[in-house]
């Protein structure tokens, strides 16, 4: 099923259990938008870690159990295997990588020729490699039909090509051509900068000793199959949690691997879930309250705003910046995306 032409037939081949001559002779009643008796899948989630990527997911998980689905999700770590085991409606939970392995890179003495990559990218790649042999069985022991990934996930992609099931992209960032590797620093400002990022990620020794394992055991090349950090499958289907009128035009250089995805991509706004149904509001326990805890000063902005004049920027670090991985990670922080601090003092 990976190999067919357009992504939402990736999704109708599996879904339906009725053939295509069938489906074109639904009834009145269908048609006029009465639910569909559909074939129940078994429905894969592989989530990243950040709140903001993860709880869209949540939410659409919740939303297909009730429509009879099975979901089980695979996670690349415990971090949030309780709260997602605390989900108020039924699911099974995975962990596939060995946490502390996977993570285990020796940052002070990494090669020269990783500098120019992001440590997230490092990280992530050599998880993939880690989480394959464990993913893949857990994946054919649990019998998934359709796998619902996040594009920072690089072994969903591979995964739905080696065990040729189809697959769905959560999109949790503004738009399907945003380009989170591309738009680093200055180089991301032109199209032969675009071109040296990718080129650098090609040169580091690190990624280079992953892609050969990923390109020797499933045929899969992280250079040339797709874009890391956006792990899209051409031949799958992409869903964005921001507003079409926001997407940015295509770099060329991303065209040369995706072709024309972005047009074959679904918008559908905001995924969102309560408290009560089970959002993750923090990944840490904190001995005591803090003041940025505190709810947002709507009220003040308001009055700087419209009674005072004053100009307001926002500016949101999330989880990438506080979590962690990433705030007690002890290397040079121009590898963060050309950060020249920090940002912790």
């Amino acid at each position: 099923h990976a190999s067919l032409d357009h992504p939402q037939a990736l999704l109708h081949q599996k879904r339906y259990s009725i053939g295509g001559a069938q489906r074109e002779r639904e009834t009145a009643a269908e048609k006029r938008g009465s639910v569909e008796k559909r074939k129940a899948m078994k429905i894969a989630l592989l989530a990243f870690e950040g709140v903001g990527h993860l709880n869209p997911q949540l939410a659409l998980a919740s939303k297909l159990v009730a429509r009879g689905h099975s979901v089980c999700f695979f996670l690349a770590s415990n971090k949030n295997e309780d709260a997602i085991r605390a989900l108020p409606f039924p699911k099974e939970v995975k962990v596939c990588v060995d946490h502390d392995k996977a993570h285990a890179l020796d940052w002070k003495n990494l090669d020269p020729s990783d500098a120019k990559v992001s440590g997230l990218v490092l990280m992530l790649a050599k998880i993939t490699v880690e989480a394959m042999p464990r993913l893949l069985d857990e994946l054919r022991g649990w019998g998934a039909e359709l796998i619902l990934y996040d594009a920072f996930v690089q072994g969903a992609p591979i995964a739905a090509k080696v065990l040729n099931i189809p697959c769905c992209c959560t999109v949790t960032i503004t738009n399907v051509n945003g380009y989170t590797l591309l738009e680093a620093g200055d180089l991301g400002e032109t199209e032969a900068g675009r071109r040296q990022v990718l080129e650098n990620h090609r040169n580091s020794k690190t990624l280079a000793e992953c892609r050969k394992i990923l390109l020797e055991k499933y045929g899969y090349d992280i250079f040339s199959h797709g874009i890391m950090l956006n792990s899209y499958l051409p031949t799958g289907l992409q869903v964005c949690t921001g507003i079409k009128e926001f997407e940015q035009e295509m770099p060329e250089v991303v065209r040369d691997i995706y072709g024309d995805i972005d047009k074959e991509s679904v918008y559908v706004g905001p995924m969102l879930i309560s408290k009560e149904e089970g959002r993750i509001a923090s990944q840490e326990k904190l001995p005591k309250k803090q003041w940025i805890d505190d709810p947002f000063p709507y009220d003040r902005l308001r009055q700087y705003e419209v009674e005072e004049g004053r100009k307001i920027i926002y500016a949101a670090f999330g989880t990438v910046a506080t979590g962690p991985d990433h705030w007690d990670m002890e290397k040079d922080p121009t590898v963060m995306f050309g950060a020249r601090s920090s940002g912790k003092k």
